[in-house]
């Protein structure tokens, strides 16, 4: 199985690629964390092994007017454009959202603006093991041998129960099990 960066590094890299693409927003552009994620790869398209994760990061874009979101969205798109990633979603004019992959570590990255105003920018990781490589397997449990039980001890005879005549003439001192 291929190992790949850890979840730390991809977390790492995900926040780097959300500051980079954010970096080409004007000024009074702020961001706040909207979302973070860890997903378990469950159908990867890779048709990798389970086990691994995507990391994510999605950021509320604030600051900024709706009527100037065309002109963000090309700011963003050519930043993503000279910095390795190609278009494979873009859903404008119609819907103002724009999907984009890197080719050379395969992080995704995606910006979408509602009817509401809101404008959002995030990145994904591709599949990722949490250490890098896959845990390895747990060596098979070696059965240990367990020592048969002793033989339990028979109890001990009790005396038969004698009718009521003969209780006095009983000695309790052995407990009532003599014979």
């Amino acid at each position: 199985m291929t190992p790949t960066i850890t979840e730390t590094e991809a977390r790492d890299q995900v926040e780097d690629y959300v500051r980079g693409a954010f970096s080409a927003l004007p000024a009074p552009a702020g961001r706040q964390l909207f979302s973070r994620n860890r997903s378990e790869c469950a159908d990867p398209t890779d048709n990798g092994p389970a086990g691994r994760y995507e990391i994510s990061a999605t950021y509320e874009v604030t600051g900024l007017e709706p009527d100037t979101f065309k002109a963000q969205f090309e700011a963003v798109v050519k930043w993503w454009q000279g910095h390795g990633f190609t278009v494979l979603t873009d859903r404008r004019p119609t819907d103002q959202y724009v999907f984009a992959r890197n080719e050379r570590d395969g992080f995704d990255m995606s910006l979408q603006a509602n009817e509401l105003g809101k404008l959002y920018l995030g990145a994904t990781s591709p599949c990722v093991w949490p250490k890098g490589a896959p845990e390895a397997e747990p060596a098979a449990a070696v059965e240990e041998e367990v020592a048969e039980a002793p033989e339990p001890e028979r109890p001990r005879p009790r005396r038969e129960p004698v009718d009521d005549e003969d209780f006095g003439q009983t000695s309790w001192s052995d407990g009532g099990t003599a014979f």
